[in-house]
């Protein structure tokens, strides 16, 4: 079973981020012909609860009609991102000032790859290995939306943080880890559980499981309100539910398969099966946008556009509504059918809308992007009654723009 390595937290091991990696990415500059690849990037849900599993799809594709060849894609040298948080201004501040490079470096430096006429490649990494420190405490983040980038490209993605209640949680106890101290040679025995719980949010519970076990008995932070703040163990979901649970009781085997029960506000009560080392499903619908981050003046208007893979329906229902910080009577603009966002023609300060394209296959899976609404510029003018009159002065000194030095005050 090798309780041991699957002890291992799930982020530690997705996280292979060098972090003087953007020192190797300039010393393997990418070839002009990279920028005409089309890139993308994917998530497997939009809203997250903290310290929740996740899943990134990465693609690259080539649009041309002949092969192109360009530097390995998906390597440690290129393949980083840059991780921001929406602030309440409307714009992305970054979270760190170095790229996360989370894939191994496989292929040696320098390695190229030849992509034929319309090939797609894809690639897929943890949100563990991108925003562990986007839901930790004290790591200045939490609660939010975020932005994760593809260097050397144009694809992003959007997605949010929320901060569920906690219904009920559990502890199941496992068999205790035995190893021998290299240190003395003594047995030890540590103890350790997985961790069961269900986290409600918008009218609706969700029942989560721990991907892995792990040596702490608890492993949910929450504040004085029962509003989760931070999971400290990678967990996913594996049903959704319509009323409030109320107890969840569990037991594992010996191969860590578990046995679930909960009881409802209502008194019903279920059981499951689940198993913590089985991985969620991966591929089906996903959605993407080309473009998660416009800047809209006062009336103006954007083309928004999605994409939908693993489907051969790729239409999606647009919609749209107020950022963080903005007052809840301030308007979101419309979106129509066809993608195209036209803001408020009202805008008196900088405020974020979030554009939603969700897909009609799959209502679970859907993409966000963000507009900073834009107030009017406003020109100064200085009407006749403003203007000063002074006296003549008889100049002291006297300055050309084209002199060299540093220009006197009044000249910058």
């Amino acid at each position: 079973m090798m309780l041991k390595k699957k002890l291992r937290p799930l982020a530690a091991m997705c996280m292979t981020v060098l972090a003087g990696m953007s020192n190797a990415q300039s010393n393997n500059p990418t070839t002009d012909d990279t920028v005409r690849l089309q890139s993308a990037i994917s998530l497997d849900r939009a809203t997250y609860f903290p310290g929740e599993h996740a899943v990134m799809t990465l693609s690259a594709r080539n649009p041309q009609r002949t092969p192109l060849e360009v530097p390995e894609p998906f390597t440690a040298t290129n393949g980083c991102f840059d991780l921001s948080r929406l602030g309440t201004n409307g714009s992305f501040v970054p979270l760190s000032a170095r790229p996360v490079c989370p894939f191994r470096p496989i292929e040696p430096a320098g390695a190229k790859a030849l992509f034929d006429a319309g090939e797609e490649r894809r690639a897929t990494v943890t949100g563990d290995a991108l925003w562990q420190n986007a839901g930790s405490p004290g790591s200045g983040a939490g609660a939010g939306y975020y932005q994760v980038s593809y260097r050397n490209s144009s694809a992003s993605a959007v997605f949010r943080i929320v901060t569920p209640h906690l219904d009920s949680a559990t502890a199941v106890r496992l068999q205790d880890i035995a190893y021998d101290d290299p240190a003395n040679g003594r047995a030890v025995r540590v103890p350790a559980y997985l961790h069961v719980f269900a986290l409600r949010w918008y009218n609706q519970s969700f029942l989560c499981v721990a991907q892995s076990p792990s040596l702490q008995d608890k492993a949910i932070t929450a504040d004085s309100s029962g509003n989760v703040t931070a999971v400290n163990v990678s967990y996913r979901r594996v049903a959704a539910l319509n009323n409030p649970i109320v107890s969840i009781k569990a037991t594992a085997n010996q191969q860590d398969n578990l046995t679930i029960t909960w009881t409802d506000s209502t008194g019903a009560s279920q059981t499951v099966l689940a198993s913590a080392s089985t991985p969620p499903a991966t591929g089906g619908v996903e959605v993407g946008l080309d473009s998660t981050f416009e800047r809209v003046a006062s009336g103006a208007s954007r083309d928004f556009h999605a994409r939908v893979a693993g489907s051969g329906n790729g239409a999606v229902r647009w919609s749209v509504a107020l950022g963080p910080g903005a007052p809840a009577a301030y308007p979101t603009g419309t979106v129509t059918a066809s993608g195209r966002y036209v803001a408020p023609t009202q805008v008196s300060a900088p405020y974020a809308v979030i554009i939603i394209a969700q897909s009609l296959v799959d209502a679970s899976k859907s993409a966000l992007g963000v507009v900073a609404l834009q107030p009017p510029a406003v020109a100064s003018v200085v009407s006749p009654s403003d203007t000063v009159h002074t006296p003549a002065l008889k100049p002291v000194a006297t300055f050309t723009l084209n002199q060299t030095g540093p220009r006197p005050e009044g000249l910058q």
